[in-house]
């Protein structure tokens, strides 16, 4: 046997033994580790062999990563008006789970799924399936939903899970769309052929029928499931009917997994109207179009009246059927979230937006998202590298020539070779390890990069084949080895693995790098560039470079190591990019990402904002709001605006929209480079100082604290105030006015907290005042506080001028909310009660001496504007904000990502 299959033995022996004796007991490390040496000695009696130490601790580390993993229910808002009524729980006794109950085998035996997580998946699928319509009910009726995940976290296992109940429940069709890439449709089918059909589609449709059993078809095959598209073939209604295959004389549900294109998608409703629909030219059976990456042109991006050719294709195919469900599924929700919620076409129905229900899933405990890296506490943020070095001008075109790497990306190269050496020291020989690089969106600049790393790496093996097996002292006077034994020694790998280097140069070194291969991907080569199931039993060791085939649902199996060099500022094109996020079991204490700084900075926004928009769903949850009131809600926030591609927004003049304040934070981490500017920031805040004896000094808080100050002194110190254009969320116009004008914010509290820098000479008012210590940077016109963090203060200092008592109810109240996230501090925004006066912020800025070079002799000052929850006073909740989009691509410079005329 190879080490693959032995491993797999034994690792579902471990299993047998911890299923007979789990009664009574939690699968902890030493259980775990108890039945595997049980195991270890039944399995080397048995075959009269010893198991290899490497083959022991590879299954101990996976079983560990399993069954420490939990997973909560997520969140739903749901529209209470309309005539949807709960069913599933009323007709479970009646209905047959055998597609479900296979699934779950499925991935109890060969994904090693432990039983809670199961459990919860199971939950939170009947959740989502009572929500859709229900398959028996015989009128006519339609449902729109969007479920929201997180990148790369597992969205397709639950809407596979999703399509094996719905079959169970009565669903007849299920059409799964994928991305615009003929790539990520065939990587969709597959797992969807594994994970639902259970039968390998390469031959299905053919005449020559093959009838292999995959995935769940080794659990079952007492029903089956119809799929009308394969591996090979995306829908073609030629081959269809020469096989002679319809709906009509199909008795078993039907699968088409398609992607989003124009043509496809119309030849497909013109064969469902004539070979398969009724004299109306309408189809009687319950439908569930699933769209996957439902933010990728799925939306229409013109006018109400002239939508785009792939959303009236997916309107026309939800219309063709008298009962539909459209069922959302995108990490990046902001462009549906624009989607006109009032939209009616007499030709093509209403547009997608997801008016009936909203489903915001909780990823399980080990997935490392966005607050892993990006957020205030990043349990990993010291994973990300910051590149330096000028890799490609930010506008390029295919001409650009490239005359050598860049040393950040040898860097990063020369770490993916080192931990390939680390896993096969630890016994992972058979697993994926890929390498990420995007670099550009354009196909001809790719693939200089793939040559030149192709180039390196053909060197790079030569000398480590000669020098490697020499002792260290020689070998390091190679300047490849030495290269590597920099890197080693610069992120203390031998602490991290366990092993010393002169162990991984001689032992290791030469039989990790040689299977290294590298990959172009994108349109032209299609999926087979990244064949992972043909490399099952050794495992690919890729380093795949690409531009877009890698930002939209693409799977990089083994990820641990990302080189990012990309220049985009919209969050959905971002996020998408973001494959580094998801699991990385067995090996989450060697990944790295290498990012532009300004990347790492907008990815802290995108953290921010998303975070934001889950508390919003929360909120509105809590509140019983609807997904019209959700979607409204978000559209109110200007920062939205830039969240996704103009042309998704349909805004194409002056934008004159809404912000919501209650209940928030705003502060100025944005300040401009002009020193005239800046004193005149300082001055403001000088002359609303020196007015503060007006207001209250508290002498029960220590610090610089004051109550009841009028709102007049907080409307002169905004009219006198500027902020960088580029600073959206507090480029408020109208802001003063409105404060002026609303008489619950009559009466504010002031704050100056005082940091660990120097002291402001001389003191101001007889006010004494440190300064905070902040490390800034230079983007644009602007001056970044806090750099990366896009923020200026410390969380937790709007809780000023609370009681111990309030403060101990708001982090309860907290820890009740976030029981899924690991979060253990509530957010400036929670402690923002309804009740309590609106707070002004006055921060004094101490620039911490960096490698940014800014002199000024100008203080510098910025200020936070905490507004209280106003509960259910909308009229007092909204500010007008007139923007003009136009104006906000040209200040900041946006890469529209959108098109990628080189990469399709």
């Amino acid at each position: 046997m190879s080490i693959n299959q032995v491993t797999e033995k034994f690792e579902t022996l471990v299993l047998m033994f911890m299923k007979m004796e789990s009664e009574g007991n939690i699968y902890s490390e030493e259980f775990i580790h108890e039945q595997a040496l049980s195991a270890k000695t039944f399995y080397e009696s048995k075959y009269k062999v010893s198991l290899q130490d490497e083959i022991f601790n590879v299954v101990i580390r996976s079983l560990h990563s399993n069954f420490n993993v939990s997973m909560d229910k997520g969140v739903a808002i749901v529209d209470k008006d309309t005539q949807h009524q709960s069913w599933l729980p009323h007709r479970r006794s009646e209905l047959d789970f055998f597609f479900w109950n296979r699934f779950k085998q499925y991935l109890e035996i060969e994904k090693k799924w432990n039983n809670q997580m199961i459990a919860s998946l199971d939950d939170i699928t009947d959740e989502i399936i009572d929500l859709l319509g229900d398959p028996q009910n015989n009128t006519h009726w339609k449902r729109r939903g969007l479920i929201l995940g997180d990148v790369q976290s597992g969205k397709t296992i639950n809407y596979t899970a999703i399509s094996n109940k719905a079959v169970d429940t009565g669903y007849r069709v299920i059409i799964l769309l994928t991305g615009t890439l003929e790539n990520l449709r065939k990587q969709t089918q597959e797992r969807l052929d594994s994970d639902f059909v259970g039968r390998d589609s390469k031959g299905i449709l053919t005449r020559d029928v093959k009838n292999i059993s995959v995935g769940v078809g080794k659990y079952g095959q007492k029903k089956s499931v119809m799929t009308f598209t394969s591996i090979n073939k995306d829908f073609n209604s030629n081959m269809l009917n020469s096989l002679g295959l319809n709906l009509k004389n199909n008795n078993d549900p039907a699968l088409f997994v398609v992607k989003k294109n124009k043509r496809i998608l119309e030849n497909l409703d013109t064969w469902l109207k004539v070979h398969n629909a009724d004299d109306k030219g309408e189809i009687n059976l319950p439908m569930l179009l699933i769209d996957d990456e439902a933010d990728n042109a799925s939306v229409n991006t013109r006018g109400d009246d002239d939508p785009t050719a792939i959303n009236e294709a997916i309107r026309q195919l939800l219309k063709r059927f008298t009962k539909s469900t459209y069922l959302g599924v995108t990490a990046t929700p902001f462009a549906n979230i624009f989607i006109n919620p009032d939209t009616v076409d007499e030709m093509v129905g209403d547009d997608l937006f997801p008016s009936d229900f909203i489903y915001s899933l909780s990823p399980p405990s080990n997935y490392i998202g966005n607050n892993a890296l990006f957020g205030e506490d990043a349990k990993y943020g010291d994973r990300l590298e910051e590149i330096e070095d000028e890799v490609l001008p930010d506008k390029h075109s295919k001409s650009f020539q490239l005359s050598q790497l860049p040393s950040s990306l040898k860097d990063s190269l020369g770490y993916y070779l080192l931990v390939n050496a680390i896993r096969d020291y630890r016994g992972d020989l058979t697993s994926h390890r890929s390498m990420l690089v995007n670099v550009s969106q354009l196909t001809a600049i790719q693939d200089q990069f793939s040559d030149k790393i192709s180039e390196w790496l053909r060197e790079m093996r030569t000398e480590i084949q000669n020098f490697s097996k020499l002792s260290p002292n020689k070998a390091l006077q190679i300047e490849s080895i030495k290269f590597l034994y920099d890197i080693w020694d610069k992120y203390n790998l031998a602490n991290t693995s366990g092993v010393d280097w002169k162990t991984i140069q001689t032992k290791y070194l030469y039989a990790a790098v040689s299977p290294i291969e590298i990959r172009s991907v994108n349109q032209r080569t299609g999926s087979s560039s990244l064949n992972y199931n043909n490399h099952q039993e050794f495992g690919l060791r890729v380093i795949a470079v690409g531009g877009y085939s890698l930002s939209r649902g693409l799977t990089l199996e083994g990820l641990v190591v990302s080189y990012f060099y990309r220049n985009s500022k919209m969050y959905d094109t971002l996020m998408q990019m973001g494959r580094w996020f998801g699991y990385r079991p067995g090996y989450e204490d060697l990944f790295r990402i290498w990012m532009k700084t300004d990347a790492i900075n907008w990815y802290q926004s995108i953290t921010s904002a998303t975070n934001e928009l889950r508390e919003e769903i929360k909120k509105m949850k809590r509140r019983d709001k609807t997904p019209r009131e959700f979607g409204l809600k978000v559209r109110y926030d200007p920062e939205s605006l830039i969240v996704t591609a103009r042309n998704k927004m349909r805004h194409t003049k002056t934008v004159e929209c809404l912000i919501s304040v209650s209940g928030r934070l705003l502060e100025t981490p944005r300040l401009p480079q002009n020193e005239a500017t800046l004193k005149g920031n300082y001055t403001a805040v000088l002359n609303l100082i020196s007015k503060l004896d007006l207001g209250v000094r508290d002498q029960e808080i220590k610090d610089n604290f004051w109550r009841n100050v009028p709102k007049e002194h907080v409307v002169e110190l905004l009219n006198n105030f500027t902020v960088d254009p580029s600073d959206l969320k507090f480029s408020l116009n109208n802001l003063p006015d409105y404060i002026e004008d609303s008489n619950h914010l009559d009466k504010w509290d002031v704050y100056i907290p005082s940091g660990d820098g120097l002291p402001v000479k001389p003191p101001i008012n007889g006010i004494h005042i440190k300064k905070r210590v902040r490390k800034i940077m230079l983007e644009g016109t602007a001056i970044l506080i806090s750099e990366k963090k896009v923020r200026v203060g410390t969380g937790g200092d709007t809780r000023i001028g609370l009681s111990k008592i309030q403060i101990e109810k708001i982090k309860q109240k907290f820890r009740d909310d976030n029981l899924d996230s690991g979060k253990e501090n509530p957010s400036d925004n929670y402690y923002l009660i309804q009740g309590r006066n609106p707070l002004l912020i006055l921060h004094f800025i101490e620039p911490e001496i960096n490698k940014v070079k800014y002199k000024t002799t100008v203080p510098m000052v910025a200020i936070g504007l905490g507004f209280p929850d106003f509960a259910e006073r909308i009229d007092d909740k909204l500010v007008k904000y007139v923007l003009n989009p136009v104006e906000v691509k040209n200040r900041l410079m946006f890469e529209e990502d959108d098109d990628y005329d080189d990469d399709l």
